[in-house]
This record gives structure tokens, C-alpha cells and sequence, in this order.
């Protein structure tokens, strides 16, 4: 009598069909990577068109000042050796550089209207900022900064104030002191553009100035400004104390620096949120000169406090971040159609289970295709559905009992769910995905009580295509 691959395995008491199956897992990494390197080039289609969106409305703003700055003239003593003759000598030597001084307070306002800019089937949030900021400066005594000190031209002095994305600068008012109201210019004073083109993109505007006061006396200063932006807002804590207040219409703001928010309040019509900074928190000094001044710049901009915007419904992080569990939802998946075989007597093909994994991974594809059009949730609702009920009649149809396909219908539509709470929960994720494992494993070690049992008396089996492996 002709040998059956399938008698084979029958006569194996399944461990043969657990090891294949363990492999078809395995191979379905290949069309899970491939699904989730779909879903990332989309993502990257739509930031591209997000920086596009940015570029013409404006990016994100990250205000750093107002700074006084100050040019100065050091002298000191240097020494020299004659190449020819070997004598070393001193020399009276001369050097040009840039003080900055921090103001000794700052507050800084600003309310955000937001609105979304869409282009085919992207969309992006962009906001336009009302602000104000109001402080005073202290005439430091420069001469116990800076070594070597030889003169400072006051003359020369300028408010400088750093704009994260100039192009969205709708408008800056004058600045206001006591002296009168001095209107901004464009870029840095001549002799601190190398200063402020440390600074990783962005521009600045600066007020020339010729404070007239003594040292240690105070000058106040106000100005409002009108920004256009998107992705976020950030204010630098560059102050003795810096008050950020903050106050918008988007719902969903992530607040970023350090520290956070001392207040906030976010609701559904949007958020509100007041950081207080003081300088022991911001851990420089109130003095930059040299070369400290630009790298102290860049330190300032990386620790601004302020808000990104965060879009719960972009579908392209949460199916990235979903395709991650794919594999495990294949195992899972498949375990279930093993123990249903063991269950009713027929066996599923190993191409049937191929084409079982196939839809999960079509899922993905799917949520995101979806998902750019309704959102993440709605998306992944209708996909987990659609392939559920899929999947469930297929294997019903292969088993030829249709409760068995409701069963795994049933099973994969509780799979489905599962792994939502487990994305949507990060806190709970570890536990519910402990808890699936224990689960499937429980249910694998009681499928599998009879793993080496005989095969009938005939050595076959019933299948659902009367042959095959």
C-alpha cells in the first residue's frame, strides 16, 4: 500500500505537524517584515508631507531670549620665540569678544490657536501664538567675569532675541524700555553673528541698544510678538526666574522639558500650562563671553520647556507599533488552529495554516490603508473584523464544521482585542501579554496530553482535503 505523507504524521501522534507549524511561524516573518516595511515608507510619505506643511506655514518655534549682548576688548600679556634667535618676549595682545548677559527675570505669554492644514489624505495641526515677554536686565560688572578685561563698548549693546523658525515670524513689535520703544532688525549685531550661528537653525532679530545706566541698575524691557508654527512650542529658561505661561485650543499636547509644568490643565477644548524656572535650575551662569557663549546657547535651546504635539489618531505610529506583536499573533493564531484539530479529528493543511498567516499579516496592511482615511481605532475595528470573520469561515470551511470556524473566529476576534488593550494600555501591556502566553501555554499542554497516542486502528485520520501534511 502506498505510503501518506499524512499517515506519517498521524502515526507521530502530531509532533511532526507542531514542528511544521513551528516553522510556517517562523517563515511568516518574512511577510510581517515586509507589511511593516510598507507601513514605514508610508509613514515617511507623510512626515515628508508634514515638513513640506511646515515649511510653508512655519516650524516648530523655539524662543531663546531676549539676550543682552555686548562686544568687549580683552588685553593680555603673550609670549613669543624668536625662530632665529631663540629669545622669547612678551607682547602686549589684544582680543575681541562677545558678552552675553541673561536677563535677571522674564515672563513669557503666549495663547495658541490651532487649526489643521490638510493636503490629499494628510492632514497636519498648525497653530499661530499671540506672545508677550517682559523682564529687565541688571548691568552686570563684566570685569569680574571676564579675565583680562580691557574695555566694553556700551555703545554697541543689542537685544537679541532667537526665533526657532524666522520664515513664521508674522510679527515683532518694538521693544519697549525706558528709554523709548527701539524697533528689531534682522539677524544678529555684526560682532555676534558667529555667537548666534551656533545655533542649529532658526534666525534671529535683534534691537539695537545704548543703555545709558549705572552698573547694578536695572533695565526693563517689553515687547509682543505673533508666531506661526507647528509641531511645538518652547521658551528657553535663560532668566534669574523664567515664567512660561502657555495656553492653547489643541487637546492633546505633550509637555516636554525639564522641569515640567508646574501647572497644567488639559481638557477636551484644549490646555494650560505655567512652568517657573529658577536659575539654580537652569545650571549656568548669568555671564556668557567666548567661546562658552555659543556652546551655552546650543544648552539652552536643548533644555527649553514648552509642548510637541501629539495626534493619538495617527495610524502609522500605532501599526508600527502593532505589527510589532504580528508574529506572536500568528503563534497564537496557529496554536488555536492546532488545538482545534486536536479537538474535532480533522487537520488543516500546512498551506491552509500559510494562508491563515497570510491574512494576519494582510491585517496590518489593512488597519493602516484604513487608517489613513478614519483614523487608527475605527480602522483597526473594521480590520480585526473583516479578517476575524475571514479567517473563521475559512477554517470552518477547511474543517467542514462551521461551529469549529465560529469557534476560531470567536478566538481571533478576542486575539484582536487583546492586543488592542495591550497597545492602547502601556502600563498594562507587560501583563496582559504575560497573561495570553500562560493562557495559550495551558491550553497547548491540555491539547497535547495525548501527543504520543496511538493512531486508530486503520493508522488514519479524517482531513479536511483527504490528504497532505
Amino acid at each position: 500500500m502506498r505510503a501518506r505523507p499524512d499517515l506519517f504524521v498521524d502515526r507521530q501522534g502530531g509532533a511532526l505537524k507542531l514542528l511544521l507549524v513551528g516553522v510556517l511561524t517562523l517563515a511568516m516573518l518574512v511577510p510581517l517584515t515586509l507589511v511593516e516595511g510598507v507601513i514605514r515608507e508610508r509613514a515617511w510619505r507623510s512626515d515628508a508631507v508634514l515638513q513640506d506643511i511646515a515649511r510653508q506655514h512655519g516650524g516648530e518655534q523655539r524662543l531663546i531670549g531676549p539676550l543682552l549682548v555686548v562686544p568687549y576688548v580683552r588685553e593680555f600679556i603673550r609670549r613669543t620665540t624668536d625662530a632665529e634667535t631663540g629669545e622669547t618676549r612678551e607682547v602686549l595682545a589684544r582680543a575681541d569678544g562677545v558678552a552675553v548677559v541673561l536677563p535677571e527675570t522674564l515672563d513669557i505669554e503666549a495663547a495658541l490657536g490651532h487649526s489643521i492644514r490638510r493636503r490629499g489624505i494628510y492632514e497636519a495641526p498648525v497653530y499661530e501664538a499671540s506672545g508677550s515677554m517682559a523682564g529687565a536686565f541688571r548691568r552686570p560688572d563684566l570685569a569680574a567675569a571676564i579675565p583680562d578685561l580691557a574695555s566694553v563698548d556700551w555703545a554697541r549693546a543689542a537685544v537679541v532675541l532667537h526665533v526657532g523658525d524666522l520664515a513664521g515670524l508674522a510679527e515683532a513689535a518694538p521693544l519697549e524700555t525706558a528709554g523709548g520703544a527701539v524697533a528689531f532688525a534682522a539677524g544678529a549685531p555684526a560682532y555676534a553673528v558667529e555667537t548666534f550661528g551656533a545655533l542649529p537653525g532658526g534666525g534671529v532679530i535683534h534691537a539695537a541698544l545704548a543703555p545709558d545706566w549705572r552698573e547694578g541698575a536695572r533695565l526693563a524691557f517689553s515687547t509682543k510678538i505673533r508666531l506661526k508654527g507647528s509641531g511645538g512650542f518652547f521658551a528657553a529658561p535663560t532668566a534669574g526666574v523664567t515664567t512660561v505661561r502657555l495656553a492653547g485650543d489643541w487637546p492633546h499636547p505633550s509637555f516636554q522639558g525639564a522641569p515640567l509644568p508646574d501647572v497644567r490643565n488639559v481638557t477636551a477644548d484644549g490646555f494650560a500650562a505655567t512652568s517657573r524656572v529658577p536659575a539654580l535650575a537652569r545650571g549656568y551662569a548669568s555671564v556668557w563671553h567666548g567661546g562658552d557663549a555659543a556652546r551655552l546657547l546650543r544648552e539652552a535651546s536643548a533644555g527649553a520647556v514648552g509642548f510637541r504635539h501629539v495626534r493619538p489618531d495617527d495610524p502609522y505610529n500605532a501599526a508600527i507599533r502593532s505589527a510589532k506583536d504580528g508574529i506572536l499573533l500568528v503563534s497564537l493564531t496557529f496554536l488555536a488552529c492546532f488545538i482545534l484539530e486536536r479537538i474535532g479529528g480533522r487537520r488543516l493543511h500546512t498551506a491552509q495554516y500559510g494562508l491563515v498567516g497570510l491574512a494576519l499579516a494582510l491585517f496590518y496592511l489593512l488597519v493602516t490603508a484604513v487608517g489613513e482615511r478614519i483614523g487608527f481605532a475605527p480602522a483597526y475595528a473594521v480590520a480585526a473584523g473583516t479578517i476575524a470573520l475571514m479567517n473563521g469561515v475559512y477554517v470552518g470551511a477547511a474543517l467542514k464544521s462551521w461551529p469549529q470556524g465560529g469557534v476560531a473566529a470567536g478566538t481571533l476576534g478576542l486575539l484582536f482585542g487583546a492586543f488592542y488593550v495591550m497597545l492602547s494600555s502601556e502600563d498594562d501591556a507587560m501583563l496582559i501579554g504575560a497573561g495570553l502566553l500562560l493562557l495559550a501555554l495551558a491550553a497547548a499542554m491540555a491539547a497535547t496530553t495525548r501527543l504520543n497516542a496511538p493512531a486508530s486502528a486503520d493508522g488514519a485520520q479524517p482531513d479536511s482535503d483527504g490528504a497532505g501534511v
